[in-house]
């Protein structure tokens, strides 16, 4: 629920900077109240600062390779875990595999926030997985950084960790 609550904020204070460009192009500098000249103003200018450098952000590739090792056999499978299931946004992990004997050994994976997501940004960092042998099951542990924007701005990273079983 806090996470609907951090993205419906994060939409008045969008929808309110819009309100300030049309209105000051419309009418002027009288659309700055003056109980609220200081607060408009300050929205006004981080936002157009964030329109002018947001095609500067680079992104990052939540893709990691655990093993660059193929045996020239290219029979794969890949998972998919959901590590976090909320109200508007899930985690979401995929691991591909190759065949390795008569196993899968793990080569990639892939992290990704999914869902209504505008206001948050996630980092995966690190994934601890083993071999998935056919009919059992396999243990993983992912390590990542949600990270909380307000107006495109980082205000809070949370650490998260997950752990489970791969069936």
């Amino acid at each position: 629920m806090i996470y609907l609550i951090w993205t419906v904020l994060n939409g008045i204070v969008f929808f309110y900077f819009l309100y300030l460009i049309f209105g000051f192009i419309a009418i002027g500098k009288r659309i700055f109240r003056p109980q609220f000249k200081i607060v408009s103003i300050t929205i006004m200018f981080i936002g157009i600062i964030q329109i002018i450098s947001a095609s500067n952000k680079e992104e990052k590739n939540n893709m990691i390779v655990i093993n660059e090792k193929t045996n020239g056999n290219y029979n794969s499978m890949s998972k998919t875990i959901t590590l976090e299931d909320n109200l508007t946004m899930d985690i979401v992990l995929l691991i591909k595999y190759t065949a390795d004997g008569d196993s899968f050994m793990p080569t990639a994976s892939h992290s990704v926030l999914t869902g209504f997501a505008g206001s948050y940004v996630w980092e995966f960092n690190s994934i601890q997985t083993g071999n998935l042998n056919p009919n059992k099951q396999a243990e993983y542990t992912v390590n990542g950084i949600l990270k909380w924007n307000l107006f495109g701005i980082n205000v809070y990273s949370e650490s998260k960790s997950f752990s489970g079983i791969i069936k």
